[in-house]
């Protein structure tokens, strides 16, 4: 793996299964969801979503292009991991629609500031490539 430049890295598979399920996994899950969502509204509304796809709908989509015998059987074997973070997902989705609902810029500040330090520690950490310069 190394030779074809992979970065390796050892662990048990309890914690494998348990990491991916949040960095891997549930992305791929949000995106399907999105995806799935847009098309629904695009039928609803009879409308061209793609027309309007800015570069946030078309990240997603390119996530879900992904293979999808692939990730349901990925979804179906680690279920127990991937239901976990589904519910703390549905957890702080739930407290973002709180805030929105309530107009609380403050906590809606708050949350996306704090979110935004990953970004950072995942270019640091050289988990990005260098281009394209996607917040930086």
């Amino acid at each position: 793996w190394k030779k074809i430049g992979s970065k390796v890295d050892i662990m048990e598979a309890k914690q494998h299964d348990y990491i991916l399920s949040i960095t891997s996994h549930i992305p791929h899950l949000i995106a399907y969801n999105i995806v799935n969502t847009s098309m629904s509204i695009q039928k609803e509304k009879n409308t061209t979503i793609v027309k309007y796809s800015a570069g946030g709908l078309r990240d997603f989509t390119r996530i879900a292009a992904s293979n999808p015998i692939m990730w349901r059987d990925i979804f179906i074997q680690n279920k127990k991991n991937t239901s976990k973070m589904i519910n703390k997902f549905i957890k702080n989705l739930e407290d973002l629609k709180v805030a929105i609902e309530n107009e609380d810029g403050k906590k809606l500040e708050e949350i996306f500031t704090k979110t935004k330090k990953i970004r950072k520690e995942i270019i640091k950490a050289g988990q990005d490539i260098s281009e394209p310069d996607f917040g930086r």
